[in-house]
């Protein structure tokens, strides 16, 4: 939070200098000349600000990627400990699966996209044509919506997955009890021991859940405040180019705030599909 601070307040102190040139010589000067120098300086003071964001979320991916593929397997043996064979698998399979295919995009991908978008939002926002700005905000803008739809599309398929599992895993536990059952003194025994155990794996399935959560929601919310902060000083910068009339610059700081939009959701997608998937497997079943 502090560099994200220091940054801004670097384009903002930038922005107020040439907001107080603009006034002490508006007579003598090209005003389009100002304009495209605070474009300019604003776009060279943030860049390597927004960099920086996208260096951090890829390290937190990275890592987060490497807890799941020791934290989902060991919780894929919990299920199947308790009765849950085809959660267990799901777990271990199509969850972690997608999980670590999205992480390794985002690691992979995040860095050299954003550059790509700082790069065509800086030669869209100092040129002449006005309406190249408006269609870099909207290549953000249908970025987002993409994410914001994938999302979707993913939590459909674990909910999907969860209930197919869920009866899968019922009628072999109907299945046992009833073979269990056609023995007298043995299958009652066999069913009370059962119970009592299964309600213990229960306990230790919330729990590893919760606590997996917790540990995410941990590195997830100081990563997620700090885009939110970098975006809303964002936004405070525009306002003020707003203000002066520095319209390339408002242009640029707008698409600089629409590449931040699209790395919080991106983590946001990948934080919630991960909670999503959890609560799936340990609400829901239970042997």
């Amino acid at each position: 939070m502090q560099e994200t601070l220091r940054g801004s307040t670097d384009a903002l102190l930038f922005l107020l200098l040439a907001a107080l040139l603009s006034f002490l010589t508006s007579e003598t000067t090209n005003g389009e000349l100002l304009d495209l120098i605070a474009a300019g300086g604003c776009g060279v003071l943030l860049w390597s600000k927004l960099l920086t964001l996208a260096e951090q979320l890829c390290a937190q991916m990275g890592e987060w990627r490497g807890f799941l593929l020791g934290f989902l397997p060991v919780y894929a043996g919990v299920l199947t400990m308790g009765g849950e064979t085809a959660a267990g698998s799901a777990a271990s399979g199509f969850f972690l699966t997608i999980l670590c295919f999205l992480a390794q995009c985002l690691t992979a991908f995040v860095r050299p996209l954003l550059q790509c978008y700082l790069a065509l939002s800086m030669a869209c926002c100092i040129s002449t044509d006005h309406g190249l700005a408006a269609f870099c905000q909207s290549t953000g803008a249908l970025l987002r919506q993409a994410l914001h739809w994938a999302g979707k599309f993913l939590a459909l398929l674990l909910g999907l997955q969860r209930v197919t599992a869920l009866q899968l895993d019922r009628a072999a536990l109907r299945t046992g009890q009833l073979l269990a059952g056609s023995v007298p003194i043995v299958g009652q025994t066999l069913s009370d021991v059962s119970e009592a155990f299964l309600a213990g794996i229960q306990l230790l399935k919330s729990g590893l859940g919760l606590a997996a959560i917790a540990f995410l929601g941990a590195e997830f919310f100081p990563l997620y405040l700090g885009m939110m902060l970098q975006l809303a000083l964002l936004f405070g910068c525009s306002l003020f180019c707003s203000l002066t009339g520095n319209i390339r610059c408002k242009a640029l700081l707008d698409c600089f705030a629409e590449a931040v939009r699209c790395m919080a959701a991106a983590t946001a997608l990948f934080f919630g599909l991960f909670i999503m998937g959890t609560v799936f497997l340990f609400l829901a079943g239970g042997g």
